[in-house]
């Protein structure tokens, strides 16, 4: 159970609600719609191996803290290898991906300012598994997503 007020919000570890983005559970901790389209905070489990193909966010900045595992991120072409307590802040506009380059499962906490791309994670985890690249991408231009290719920078 989530506690709220219009000045406090208690989400406890258990609470969220949680959604398959890429096959990968996205537990929202607080969307656009709980803060007033001001930001959104999402913890994301993903399996060896997946992640966030290349886009851009037109709309919002998106941040990325790791909590445990190993990922890999590139922006606007250069790659970082992240490990957990590492951050990476990208500006809306720039090309980005990530993946899980660890044996394990990996999590890490997802910020994006202002809040509304979680309005796009939570339709494409409706979306059936796995989802149609054609179908991602419209879903995205709806939401000022775009889909990139990797050398895009």
């Amino acid at each position: 159970m989530t506690a709220s007020t219009s000045s406090f919000r208690h989400v406890p570890h258990s609470a969220g609600e949680v959604h398959p983005v890429m096959g990968d559970p996205m537990r929202f901790i607080m969307t656009a719609a709980q803060t007033g389209g001001a930001y959104a905070l999402a913890e994301q489990v993903v399996r060896p191996g997946n992640g966030a193909p290349p886009h851009i966010h037109h709309r919002e900045d998106e941040s990325f803290y790791i909590l445990d595992g190993t990922f890999e991120a590139t922006v606007n072409g250069k790659t970082f290898r992240l490990e957990k307590g590492d951050y990476v802040h990208v500006p809306r506009g720039a090309v980005r991906s990530f993946t899980n380059v660890g044996k394990s499962h990996g999590r890490l906490l997802i910020h994006h300012c202002p809040g509304a791309a979680s309005e796009f994670y939570i339709a494409m985890g409706k979306l059936p598994f796995p989802p149609d690249l054609n179908d991602i991408a419209e879903l995205a231009q709806k939401h000022g997503i775009e889909l990139a290719k990797p050398d895009r920078s």
